[in-house]
């Protein structure tokens, strides 16, 4: 094999039928693949991660497969919040069917924590988190129980 062969090699083979997630910034793929694991209807199909490929968009980038047909709408929500910008593709016979990007969501119910030790939500069982988003430069988020302000950073993503 000389050197050019090597460049264009597939470090991870096509997949027939499936979803991925690319342009992941570089470093992100493990995260998400940990978050894809603690969704039950995840942690039993075949996920490939690649890692520190180029990008042009990105430089360098990480990326997920999925030999699932369809990708939990809970799943894709969760992700939205922790890498927003990702791309998703449904492939269908080795091309891609349909792609979206994600962005952060107008609600998030269920997938984030909220930091006021008195909010309802952190002692009252059976209540659960509600957030609507306020500010998109930067990220703030409102809770729909004590009403407070925090940064997406300052919210935890948890899976109820």
């Amino acid at each position: 094999m000389n050197s050019h062969d090597s460049l264009n090699m597939q470090l991870i083979p096509k997949i027939e039928n499936g979803m991925v997630i690319d342009h992941i910034p570089t470093g992100f793929g493990v995260k998400i693949l940990q978050i894809a694991l603690r969704h039950s209807e995840l942690s039993k199909i075949v996920i490939t991660l690649g890692m520190h490929y180029t990008s042009k968009r990105l430089g360098k980038k990480d990326l997920l497969k999925f030999q699932i047909t369809e990708l939990p709408p809970r799943f894709l929500k969760h992700l939205s919040i922790v890498c927003p910008g990702v791309t998703v593709k449904r492939i269908k016979n080795y091309s891609v069917e349909k792609k979206i990007v994600l962005e952060v969501p107008e609600l998030v119910d269920r997938l984030l924590k909220c930091p006021n030790p008195s909010c309802i939500t952190n002692f009252e069982r059976g209540v659960t988190t509600c957030f609507h988003l306020l500010e998109r430069d930067p990220l703030i988020y409102r809770c729909n129980h004590c009403e407070r302000h925090f940064s997406l950073s300052e919210l935890e993503a948890v899976l109820a």
